[in-house]
């Protein structure tokens, strides 16, 4: 049997391309609300993949008892009304989810059976019914059945890194499920164009015009989607000033400037880190994480003859940070766009003082609290250098926070013999917590000896840092 690209091949394509750009922008659009963490991606994955399984089991006795082309047709215009409809409902929903005040992984699944499960469940009924138009005889049901996976699964490689790779760099999550709806409707004009054209026109140009609804927030806040991350810079006041401030989540800013001409640093964790630095008169300073490089920019302007390296995954936040948050680009400021630890891995210089704030929304990636990180981190750090690291967590004896301040603790003591620490948060409870490790036994800088919180070392192959933070989460409730 010739191998051939017919019509049936194409719209097992365009589903499989469909649903992964569907199922990567619905895990953008729960990010702002519930969080972006690996419980949410696990939410979205297991609701929408026991969505497709319904869809194909009820898929194949429907096409076994009408077996009509025009039917998948139908399907099609249907996963096309159901993606229009999440990209109009999801803000509503997702606000409606959040007051319920519940466990955020419950939050994740009631979000997402209500927003993604239904068009899950319609794209799978595609599947089985492609399948049974294809077979003519049971001599090539084989070749048939692969023809149509094979396709399915292009198409679904395809949605993934286009969607990855290219969208999220060009357009929103809103933006993608217009782009979804537009391939489902048209494709489903390939199959028997010409029955019931009269209905079909009219649901399609419904579809279309529906896909185009102003998605409207009452709040002051302007979105952006980049391959890496979802952001969201909004206006508001803090400490009874106008401010501006940069989030990646729903738990709180992670860069932020006044908006009153001020040059001051906005929060208390980096105007720390600021003053411990200009204490130690550094020659050179690395920061791991960048933000909207607020902290970089300021540094710059109290030590002009200081290089500062600042590493950070995302390209896109240097023209974010242009645009929202006053950043121009000062002369002793080298910008590294890569990851942390992939930077680390591979670093060969020395610098005087390490600044690490590498949080999204309220968690560190697991490969930096680990023995192999606070190995490569020491050999960036000069012998007589010190590493401050903005810790969110828990330093008292029986905190319910303070398991996970103690596992990222237990890394750095590996590489560095002395640790002082301030914060602005209560004794008792998670807070911010500028950490200053080193070598060197010298004055506090007005911190506090922090003795080793014994924590249980963790490594690359085995780092629980998403469990870790929903225990100290759930604590906090």
């Amino acid at each position: 049997m010739k191998w051939r690209i017919g019509k049936l091949e194409i719209v097992a394509w365009t589903t499989g391309f469909g649903l992964m750009a569907y199922e990567l922008a619905a895990a953008r659009v729960l990010a702002p609300s519930i969080g972006s963490s690996t419980y949410v991606w696990t939410s979205v994955i297991g609701v929408i993949i026991a969505a497709l399984s319904a869809g194909y089991y009820a898929g194949g006795r429907v096409a076994d008892a009408r077996n009509r082309a025009l039917d998948v047709v139908w399907l099609l215009l249907l996963s096309g009304i159901g993606v229009m409809i999440t990209r109009v409902i999801y803000l509503s929903v997702l606000d409606w989810t959040v007051d319920l005040e519940i466990d955020p992984r419950v939050q994740g699944i009631i979000a997402s059976m209500i927003l993604f499960a239904p068009t899950s469940f319609v794209l799978g009924m595609i599947s089985p019914y492609l399948v049974k138009l294809n077979i003519r005889t049971l001599k090539h049901s084989g070749q048939s059945v692969a023809s149509l996976s094979t396709w399915n699964a292009i198409g679904s490689i395809m949605g993934t890194f286009v969607t990855g790779f290219v969208l999220f760099g060009l357009v929103g999550s809103q933006e993608t499920f217009v782009i979804v709806v537009a391939l489902l409707v048209a494709t489903s004009w390939l199959l028997v164009p010409r029955q019931d054209i009269k209905w079909r026109l009219a649901g399609s140009v419904l579809i279309m015009v529906g896909a185009f609804i102003p998605v409207v927030s009452t709040s002051q806040i302007v979105t952006i989607d980049t391959p890496t991350s979802h952001y969201e810079v909004m206006k508001g006041h803090y400490n009874n000033r106008p401010l501006v401030g940069l989030a990646t989540g729903a738990q709180g800013l992670q860069s932020g400037v006044y908006t009153d001409g001020s040059s001051e640093l906005a929060f208390w964790y980096t105007q720390e880190m600021a003053r411990l630095t200009l204490e130690k008169k550094p020659e050179r300073i690395l920061m791991l994480g960048g933000g909207a490089f607020t902290l970089p920019r300021y540094l710059a302007e109290k030590l002009p003859d200081t290089q500062i390296d600042a590493v950070e995954i995302d390209p896109e936040l240097k023209p974010i940070a242009e645009q929202y948050f006053y950043y121009d680009n000062p002369s002793n400021v080298r910008l590294i766009f890569e990851d942390a630890r992939t930077f680390l891995n591979t670093n060969t210089e020395q610098y005087d003082v390490v600044l690490i704030d590498v949080y999204g929304e309220m968690s560190i990636p697991f490969t930096l609290m680990t023995r192999e990180y606070a190995a490569v981190l020491s050999r960036a750090t000069a012998p007589d250098g010190a590493v401050l690291a903005n810790i969110i967590g828990e330093v008292s004896d029986e905190g319910p926070c303070r398991t996970m301040t103690a596992v990222m603790d237990a890394a750095y003591r590996t590489e560095f013999s002395h640790a002082w620490y301030s914060t602005d948060g209560p004794t008792y409870g998670r807070a911010n917590h500028i950490v200053r490790y080193q070598n060197q036994d010298d004055d506090a800088l007005g911190q506090r000896p922090l003795p080793a919180l014994g924590g249980r070392l963790y490594t690359d192959n085995f780092a629980p840092a998403e469990r870790l933070l929903f225990d100290c989460q759930q604590s906090q409730a």
